[in-house]
């Protein structure tokens, strides 16, 4: 049981936390941090020193402004007030409504797009409603209408499905027709 212990130990050691400077996801860099804190049981204490260990260059300022009575939830306030998307959620909200799928972009890296846009511009809010709000921007970023309608007929339940469907039709159109979403068709060789 003693080698087992020490293993986990050992593993735990070997984890590290990422620095945050601000100019990354805060999102991410809380729920990274979070989920460590947990996984090794700090304290308040640790948290709170780790955390500031954490951060770099202007995030790292406002260990400036929460002073010697600082916490953890002073910091996190200080970086979501800062560095946060609540605050600009409207912002994330209309790029959103105006993405579009560019030229030969692939429909993975638009429903990627997406998703990242919908968490920005809806933070807090249920799974389901995003995952609403996801499928339908998702349709409309898609710009072919043809396209939009055979999805549509297709009655995805989930972005994911309106991703997997779109996919689909794409590669059946590309084996009958290539060229109306944008990829060309090789020329047949000249026989000799």
């Amino acid at each position: 049981m003693a080698n087992v212990n020490s293993s986990h130990s050992a593993r735990k050691s070997l984890m590290k936390l990422s620095r945050y400077d601000g100019t990354t996801s805060l999102e991410t860099f809380l729920a990274k941090f979070t989920s460590m804190a947990d996984y090794m049981n700090w304290n308040e204490s640790d948290r709170y020193h780790h955390l500031c260990a954490c951060l770099d260059g202007v995030a790292g300022q406002i260990l400036w402004d929460v002073g010697p009575d600082g916490t953890v939830a002073k910091i996190i306030a200080l970086l979501r007030t800062r560095f946060g998307n609540e605050l600009q959620s409207e912002r994330f909200r209309a790029e959103l409504k105006a993405r579009r799928r560019q030229p030969r972009e692939p429909l993975q890296q638009l429903y990627l797009d997406i998703s990242k846009l919908v968490t920005l511009a809806y933070p807090g809010k249920t799974a389901e409603l995003c995952n609403h709000v996801a499928k339908e921007a998702f349709l409309e970023a898609l710009g072919d209408p043809q396209l939009q309608l055979k999805v549509l007929e297709r009655e995805p339940k989930t972005v994911e499905d309106a991703l997997a469907v779109a996919s689909r039709m794409e590669a059946y159109a590309g084996r009958s027709s290539s060229v109306r979403w944008g990829c060309k068709r090789p020329k047949p060789q000249a026989e000799v």
